[in-house]
């Protein structure tokens, strides 16, 4: 540890001097500095409320990016800035400052290979480098202090979070900590150089958010502060730790993310982190990506097949290696992207169980096409099976199986020759069957029963030859259509009856019955939340399973009563989706 400390030191030491727009080359952050004159420091007593200065710069291609200063401490102020274009920059200044007040300036950004572009989405479920057009694998942890990022970027992370906001490093609204915030500067610094996407996770709550920017006005000097000084990096922006059990916080997160969206000038992804899910803030119009709090597999498969972004799952990083890789590979089954919970050192066994995952995915699969698959008993799937229609055909490349519970696997494909291979998710370790396989219809049993497996059936000469080239919007990614009919669904919310009163906070039991045995019904997943729209809180997540209880959070009901819309949703055996409506009535206990 003392050795990871010292060089953790050193690499803070040397990303601290970013270079000047002089020297600048794409996708690294280069600045421009200023210093407030004499003459009008009497006027800023505090620069960060009452200085203006921004830069409107213009690419070689003539796209323009604005960009505001931020305050450094004392008299010095800074913009920093991104190129995303070799060749000439030009920029133009406007500020409160009249010697700086419409000032023009002009560099030259080198092209010389950046670490990494920015990302953003791409194929409705996944991601992308924004110029090279090249497939982004997510896979996150949280930064560990001390730790340099090039050990995280050896493992193969591509994320690492990094809390920025604290009562240290904003003591009282209007008033950061230049020091700390210099030091948040190195380190993320250092984890862009490392070719690393830096997750900037705001404040561990919405409360915490409110008491740094109380007032609106608050809200966009901070927001325009924040992106000032980190738009610049390869990032994404995600709000709070967890939002769910606070009153108002919808609302709140709203005025932040609406802010961050008009601000950042590079339109990086923006989400929010959560207990259960963020996407239930989907429709406010400022989220583009969804986290799931840790243990929601079950969550992120309903609502993959009805939605159109990414899904990233958290998982909880102190959990024992084994159990930690299951939540692991059924959180990809179910459509998401993974990251840790929880500070972790890279050398940890379940920093390895991501990297064996990182590897087996960027090596072996074109991951940026798959999409969760049904026709399979005995694991959970997900694949690239092929798709057919009147205009054209997309041949079957590749599925991939976990088997968690080792046994008899049975899964229909499309008639081609494949590659057979099992896999160990403990190591990445692939072990390939020696001849090919042919048919519709793939039925074995893992090497051993000692542990969970992957199977990934394979057309390796295919995808040699696609591999040539990435390409994205290549087939149409299938977004569900609901069954709605509650006479279509095979199944009812049973208990509570339809109509019943219960209190805010207290334990309701519930049960889920099948109504008839069909082909589909041999696996459901079954997920409700709640909502009282009238009270404007958004709808929250109450339970998973076929029976159990669910308790209404008291946050949610701002009156006396109010009208409880509870969603059941089920995803059948062949990946059906149902959304069936209940109302009951909630009262204050």
């Amino acid at each position: 540890m003392r050795l990871w400390s010292l060089l953790g030191m050193l690499a803070c030491l040397s990303a601290a001097a970013q270079k000047p727009c002089s020297q600048a080359s794409i996708y690294m952050p280069c600045e421009l500095e200023f210093e407030i004159p004499a003459a009008a420091a009497g006027e800023h007593a505090n620069p960060y409320a009452s200085v203006s200065l921004w830069a409107e710069f213009r690419s070689p291609e003539f796209r323009t990016y604005l960009a505001h200063a931020f305050w450094r401490g004392g008299r010095k102020l800074a913009i920093r800035f991104t190129p995303t274009e070799p060749g000439n920059w030009t920029y133009r200044l406007t500020s409160n400052l009249a010697d700086y007040n419409g000032r023009t300036g002009e560099f030259r950004a080198a092209a010389t290979p950046p670490p990494a572009a920015f990302i953003r989405r791409a194929n409705v479920h996944h991601w992308q480098y924004t110029e090279e057009r090249k497939p982004h694998l997510y896979m996150g942890a949280e930064d560990a202090p001390g730790v340099p990022a090039s050990a995280f970027a050896a493992r193969g992370f591509t994320h690492l979070a990094l809390r920025v906001l604290s009562r240290e490093a904003l003591p009282e609204p209007d008033r950061p900590d230049p020091a700390l915030f210099e030091k948040l500067d190195a380190r993320a610094y250092e984890i862009h150089s490392a070719g690393i996407t830096v997750d900037f996770l705001l404040a561990a709550s919405p409360d915490e958010l409110r008491r740094l920017a109380p007032t609106p006005a608050h809200r966009e000097r901070l927001v325009r502060y924040l992106t000032a000084r980190y738009a610049a990096f390869n990032c994404t922006w995600q709000l709070v730790e967890e939002w769910e059990g606070q009153a108002g916080a919808r609302e709140l997160l709203k005025d932040f993310g609406l802010a961050l969206k008009k601000m950042d000038p590079y339109g990086h992804p923006i989400s929010t982190r959560a207990r259960d899910t963020s996407a239930f803030l989907g429709r406010d119009g400022w989220m583009d990506h969804v986290i799931y709090g840790p243990g929601r597999e079950e969550l992120i498969a309903v609502e993959h097949q009805a939605n159109t972004v990414p899904q990233v799952a958290l998982i909880d990083a102190s959990l024992a290696p084994d159990e930690f890789r299951r939540r692991l590979w059924n959180a990809v089954m179910s459509g998401a992207y993974p990251s840790m919970k929880g500070a972790v050192h890279p050398d940890s066994p379940n920093a390895r169980a991501m990297e064996a995952w990182f590897r087996f995915m960027s090596a072996r699969v074109r991951f940026w096409d798959t999409q969760p698959y049904f026709d399979v008993d005995g694991g959970r799937a997900i694949a690239l099976p092929g798709l057919k229609t009147e205009d054209y055909e997309l041949p079957a490349t590749e599925y991939i199986v976990y088997i968690e519970k080792p046994g008899p696997v049975k899964l229909v494909t499309r008639k081609h020759d494949y590659d057979v291979y099992w896999v160990d998710p403990s190591t990445g370790e692939a072990r390939r069957e020696k001849k090919q396989w042919k048919g519709e219809l793939y039925e074995a049993s893992p090497p051993d029963s000692s542990r969970d497996w992957v199977l990934h059936l394979s057309r390796d000469g295919r995808k040699q030859g696609m591999l040539r080239s990435y390409k994205f919007e290549s087939w149409p990614v299938p977004v569900q259509e609901p069954e709605r009919s509650p006479q279509k669904a095979p199944f009812e919310l049973v208990q509570p009856p339809m109509g019943a009163s219960f209190a805010a906070g207290a334990p309701v039991p519930y049960r889920i019955e099948l109504k008839r045995q069909t082909q589909g019904t041999r696996r459901m997943i079954y997920v409700l939340t709640g909502e009282i729209v009238q009270d404007g809180e958004g709808a929250r997540y109450l339970a998973a399973g076929p029976e159990g209880t669910f308790t209404v959070d008291p946050v949610l009901l701002k009156s006396g009563s109010g009208a409880l819309a509870v969603r059941l949703a089920a995803l059948n055996a062949a990946g059906k989706l149902y959304l069936l409506d209940y109302v009951y009535t909630v009262k204050k206990q």
